[in-house]
């Protein structure tokens, strides 16, 4: 075995794609079914914690350390530009002639809540990306369920154990 074989090999575009939208990185290196299942529970997470708290639970300057993991789904950055145009120029209360101002931000408990769930979002994604980043599909262990389902068929270590049916 060379060296140049011996070293990960690094997905650099799968880890991008990962942080644009959470399970991406996954499909792209042919993971469906692990992909899959972190777009669906971290996209579910994120969006649960943006539909409780509204628009103001992704705010990088009234809340700067929760957005620190907010910001590691790309989403929760294009949100927080979007607010920030929301928002009137030198915090002045908005008019009912300016259509941008006419947002409501979240207060109290249910504001808490969308940044917690937004934030664990977040940090999941981080793990994801980091999965990623170093997984080598053509690693046999990480093929999936695949190779479990053809060791219990043909006998393998799931086959029941000798002296388990007999009965004494």
């Amino acid at each position: 075995m060379t060296r140049e074989t011996s070293l990960p090999r690094w997905h650099f575009i799968g880890a991008i794609a990962a942080w644009l939208l959470p399970g991406l990185g996954h499909l792209l290196l042919g993971q469906w079914r692990r992909g899959l299942i972190l777009m669906v529970s971290i996209g579910l997470l994120w969006l649960s914690g943006f539909f409780i708290g509204g628009v103001s639970v992704l705010d990088r300057k009234g809340h700067p350390i929760w957005f620190m993991g907010q910001m590691l789904l790309a989403p929760s950055v294009i949100v927080d530009v979007f607010h920030r145009s929301l928002q009137e120029p030198n915090s002045q209360p908005p008019r009912p002639d300016n259509p941008a101002g006419r947002y409501k931000p979240s207060y109290g408990h249910v504001h808490e809540q969308g940044v917690l769930y937004t934030s664990l979002a977040g940090m999941l994604n981080l793990l994801a990306v980091i999965d990623v980043l170093y997984r080598d599909p053509s690693d046999p262990r990480h093929r999936g369920l695949k190779s479990c389902d053809t060791e219990a068929g043909d006998g393998g270590p799931q086959a029941e154990p000798a002296g388990a049916g007999d009965v004494a």
